[in-house]
């Protein structure tokens, strides 16, 4: 079984993930994990590279989490999910705790135009607080989400994000035992 989280980036799917993996024990898996080469998410692998990183993983794990979108790399066909959740999140809760992160990652002057980070920090908010706007140009969209729920086969369950992450966890809990 393949369940594929999607979301904008800080609305909880890591979080979800991390404790549907624990209840489940299935594996998870990270979408950024094959994307960037770096913990400082600057250098992006080839596609050719995540694209063997990932078929490796999958053809280890027939069962697994996947916290992520791959859309924007990797064809459709190539990934068939039995579930996909969209976990959906206010966009002030997504960017507060965005800009916390940053903080934990890169320290707290992350905001300051003398960070070495502070360049790569204001794309990605900037970036990222254009979810709910983006169209199906943008991989990481609301726009691309919903569209990606419409064609596939597969059950599909939207959780928003505004509860306690053990509420999110008993609502998906619930969705897949229905099936």
């Amino acid at each position: 079984m393949i369940l594929q989280i999607l979301g904008a980036a800080g609305a909880g799917k890591s979080t979800l993930g991390t404790l549907m993996a624990r209840q489940t024990g299935l594996p998870l898996l990270h979408a950024d994990f094959y994307r960037w080469q770096d913990d400082q998410f600057e250098q992006m692998r080839p596609i050719s590279v995540r694209r063997a990183m990932l078929a490796q993983d999958m053809a280890c794990r027939p069962s697994f989490l996947l916290d992520g979108g791959l859309s924007s790399w990797l064809p459709e066909e190539l990934l068939q999910p039995d579930l996909l959740l969209l976990v959906r999140c206010p966009q002030k809760t997504r960017m507060e705790r965005l800009a916390q992160r940053e903080r934990n990652r890169y320290g707290q002057d992350c905001f300051s135009p003398l960070h070495p980070h502070f360049q790569l920090t204001q794309e990605f908010l900037e970036w990222a607080a254009g979810y709910e706007q983006y169209g199906l140009e943008e991989a990481n969209s609301l726009a691309s989400h919903m569209a990606l729920l419409a064609r596939t086969p597969c059950p599909s369950l939207i959780l928003w994000n505004n509860a306690p992450p053990e509420t999110l966890l008993r609502q998906a809990t619930a969705f897949l035992q229905m099936l």
